[in-house]
């Protein structure tokens, strides 16, 4: 076993990337090696820097002052910010393609184009070194090759860390990798010797075919349709934001039994048309909208709105910024609260220490939700929403962040709902390597540049029945 491992290791010929699952310790040590060189300037790019400008952002919202909603600072400023003379801002747009984005406001970026943010930010800053921690996580599969690319440039100029939970993120630039688990470096040395060695490939895997779901309370004011009636049902839904349109005369209907994946590039309106549906945005009710059976906006609380929905999303992560136990993240579940305001049952605490347990947490259920690796953050979020038993389940990128055995986890959870009927799924991905043959048709997002240079929509919808 080798114990120790420096920035100094960077540099030269050898390429690093540090690999581990969930919860040992990869952002810590990332953090740890800037730290311990504050005479160098060491970027890192990580979920934890960008929610730490997103609360710089809140905290400096000036809306209540304007008369208009304040979107945070552009993407151009924010580079602009650090930037150092000798990097070119031109340069950063053309190899991150930025031209869409860059003079949008923060708080209305996708998750893919806030990635690609952070690490224009890193860059412009010229760092002596550069941690890129799950660089590729929320992003589409051609933006996953645009920062590669940037990425591997970078890194003939700039000693660079690659941190990532899975393996299959580990390029051929790299040579050299060392693995962490329970906040130990267990093995490092050459890529080929550290991923063939059988140990190594033990803690990424997992068989979860056996897994028992935990109880949960049964349904109260069950929902009673018919095989006829969608339970959700937009109808020329048309949203859009400073008169950019982002969805235009959507139809789309979701009949009992149906499982559907949304799929599309970055910024195309997948998180919008999730808002849509839980009633998040306040255009859902300026629109046509059905959710089981019953019109959006003709009295209803948003309680009632939100009885029979599940959701776990980048917003809803992002968004869960009060300091509370793991424990009470997930009883938050039965209220779709953040946080918990209503007398908890025994029952209900019962359940969540079954959740816990499940997910292998129970010994951090009294650990605060912020001092949680991304990935934990993530598994409980996806139980908090499963914990109520939905009767739809909207999942916006539910594995972005999960090593491969919490993947096959979250993804045995989702078939095993669906074989038993327990829900309705709404699966929310770019990632083509997780096996989701439970799913049953597919709205798609698909670029028309005709209809950009209109000032439409720029994305046409696409329903495909999956065989």
């Amino acid at each position: 076993m080798t114990e120790s491992w420096s920035i100094e290791n960077l540099g030269g010929d050898a390429h690093w990337a540090l690999v581990g699952g969930n919860g040992s310790g990869k952002t810590c040590f990332a953090r740890e090696l800037r730290d311990s060189s504050p005479e160098r300037n060491i970027q890192v790019v990580s979920f934890e820097e960008e929610q730490a400008l997103l609360e710089r952002e809140i905290y400096e919202d000036d809306s209540e002052w304007l008369n208009k909603v304040d979107t945070g600072r552009t993407m151009r400023e924010l580079i602009e910010e650090h930037r150092v003379a000798e990097v070119s801002m031109e340069d950063l747009i053309e190899q991150l393609q930025l031209e869409q984005c860059i003079d949008t406001g923060f708080r209305l970026l996708s998750t893919g184009e806030r990635r690609r943010l952070m690490l224009a930010r890193a860059i412009a800053q010229l760092p002596d070194a550069l941690i890129l921690d799950g660089p590729y996580d929320g992003v589409d599969v051609d933006t996953v090759s645009r920062i590669e690319t940037c990425i591997d440039t970078i890194a003939h100029k700039v000693p660079t860390l690659l941190i990532t939970q899975r393996l299959s993120q580990i390029n051929e630039r790299i040579t050299h990798v060392f693995c962490l688990d329970q906040w130990k470096i267990v093995f490092q040395g050459a890529k080929e010797e550290v991923l063939g060695n059988p140990a190594v490939k033990q803690l990424f895997s997992g068989d979860f075919s056996q897994s028992k779901l935990p109880s949960s309370l049964p349904q109260t004011n069950e929902y009673e349709g018919s095989a006829e009636q969608p339970i959700v049902d937009l109808c020329k839904v048309s949203v859009g934001y400073h008169n950019k349109p982002i969805l235009a005369d959507l139809d789309w209907k979701i009949y009992p039994g149906q499982q559907w994946r949304v799929s599309g590039p970055n910024g195309c309106g997948k998180s919008t048309l999730v808002s849509v549906i839980s009633g998040d945005h306040p255009q859902c009710y300026s629109n046509e909208l059905y959710l089981f059976g019953k019109r959006r906006g003709t009295g209803e609380s948003i309680w009632e709105v939100k009885h029979f929905i599940g959701i776990m999303s980048t917003a809803l992560h992002q968004q869960y910024r009060v300091t509370v136990t793991a424990e009470t993240v997930l009883l938050s579940g039965f209220f779709d609260t953040i946080g918990v305001y209503r007398p908890v049952t025994p029952e209900q605490r019962v359940i969540a220490q079954e959740w816990l347990k499940f997910l292998r947490l129970d010994r951090l259920k009294l650990i605060h939700f912020q001092k949680l690796s991304f990935g934990q953050q993530r598994m409980l979020l996806i139980a908090r929403a499963l914990i109520k038993r939905p009767r739809l389940l909207i999942l916006d990128e539910p594995c972005q962040g999960l090593d491969p055995v919490n993947r096959a986890l979250v993804l045995q959870l989702m078939r095993t709902i669906v074989e038993r009927g327990m829900a309705q799924i709404i699966y929310i991905s770019h990632e083509q390597e997780d096996k989701v043959e439970f799913l049953t048709h597919e709205l798609t997002f698909v670029a028309s540049p005709e209809n950009a240079a209109a000032g439409k929509a720029p994305y046409t919808i696409e329903k495909t029945l999956l065989s």
